[in-house]
């Protein structure tokens, strides 16, 4: 015969391994909704970190673009419709650029020196000498604003040695598109630079 004693003492141990069950659920509930979140972490820093580290790499001049206000384009008669270009992103945070006019001759050397000294184009560009634009120095992504600063630490045109340059990049798969606000012939433009990987 089952006495009270004992019932009680099952009843006891029921309910204790009963407390332990639920407190061993939870635990491991918390465990995981932890480990969700802190996955969903590692996503977002591995999605934000990989945006710099996609634009390193050297990149290869697909079009150049200048549009007005009104979206017309506007020839640019210094490097021309479709210049060549090279565009390097190193990791150490290094820049260099070099963009030059198809069919440069000896030629154009008279006809744009006259011009160079009365170029006035807007602190955001660099400026083209003689069909040839070049540059070197670092660079700052801004990653959240989908912009990166170029830190001019020499330039083919003196003027635009120690120059910061702000370009919007837009990044997708092998092909980054480049904008940025500037002046050409003393209007405002949109400038429009796409380019593709370098393999």
């Amino acid at each position: 015969m089952t006495t009270f004693n004992e019932t009680s003492a099952s009843s006891d141990q029921s309910s204790t391994t009963h407390k332990v069950r639920i407190a061993a659920i939870l635990l491991i509930t918390l465990v995981l909704c932890l480990l969700g979140v802190h996955k969903v972490e590692l996503r977002a820093h591995a999605a934000q970190s990989s945006v710099k580290d996609r634009l390193v790499g050297t990149w290869k001049l697909v079009s150049r673009e200048s549009h007005s206000a009104d979206g017309g384009i506007i020839p640019d008669p210094t490097l021309g419709a479709s210049p060549m270009g090279v565009l390097i992103y190193d990791s150490a945070g290094h820049v260099a650029a070099q963009l030059s006019r198809q069919g440069r001759t000896m030629d154009i050397f008279k006809e744009e020196c006259a011009e160079i000294s009365s170029l006035k184009t807007s602190p955001n560009t660099a400026n083209t000498v003689f069909g040839y634009d070049a540059y070197f120095g670092t660079y700052t992504v801004h990653e959240e604003e989908s912009y990166v600063v170029h830190h001019l630490e020499s330039a083919l045109w003196p003027g635009n040695m120690g120059k910061d340059i702000k370009r919007s990049f837009k990044l997708e798969g092998n092909e980054l598109t480049i904008t940025f606000s500037t002046t050409q012939d003393g209007k405002a433009v949109t400038r429009t630079l796409i380019w593709h990987r370098w393999k």
